[in-house]
């Protein structure tokens, strides 16, 4: 007898469902200060500024008030938000009706690094997470995969054990570091091999 299919389907966010592109910010924010983008860029990055805002170690103001320090610039609130956002593309990486099928199949928990802002944002314009049971953010959690502690917290709110649970990213260090608990899990590349690798599980 095969394998039943996992009853828990943990998924990320930014690379699975929907598609993102910082150089979407860094050219508003450029545009914004007429700075060149590779200074917009490294304000982010530098001393891991972004990763602590997703960790939920800064707030929003914070967040937004050290971005403008760095780059010497003010920059209202609701351009920054605005730029900030646009790291979205308009269309999702997986039909909603996808999604809508999986949800009649297993349990959807969203794993994400993310911020309040992205998320909200998200939130109001995909649709496609009104199919979740709930929502595991590593701003809210406090940890960022690949830390344990964020697929600790995300089995904790499923109320599901590692081995009945099967976990889709982007990226090979975060699907490694879930393999390493226990969990079932697959790097996600493109819409048909997502559904095909799904569709080998049984939740297709």
């Amino acid at each position: 007898m095969g394998r039943l299919p996992p009853s828990t389907l943990l998924l990320d966010l930014g690379g699975v469902l929907v598609e993102f592109d910082f150089t979407r910010v860094g050219t508003r924010i450029s545009r914004i200060t007429g700075l060149e983008f590779e200074a917009v860029r490294e304000a982010f990055r530098a001393d891991g500024l972004a990763a602590r805002y997703e960790s939920g170690l800064l707030s929003d103001a914070d967040f937004h008030a050290q971005i403008c320090r760095r780059l010497g610039r003010e920059i209202a609130w609701s351009d920054f938000a605005d730029a900030w956002n646009s790291i979205f593309l308009r269309l999702p990486l997986v039909p909603e009706e996808v999604v809508a099928e999986l949800a009649s199949r297993a349990g959807l928990w969203l794993v994400s690094n993310t911020n309040r802002l992205h998320f909200d944002f998200v939130r109001e314009r995909f649709p496609l997470l009104r199919h979740f049971r709930g929502y595991v953010l590593s701003h809210e959690v406090g940890a960022m995969k690949p830390d344990p502690r964020i697929f600790a917290a995300a089995l904790e709110r499923a109320a599901a054990p590692a081995s009945d649970a099967l976990f889709v990213d982007d990226l090979e260090v975060n699907v490694e570091a879930a393999r390493g608990l226990g969990i079932d899990a697959f790097r996600f590349r493109d819409k048909e091999q997502f559904v095909a690798e799904l569709r080998a599980r049984g939740l297709l």
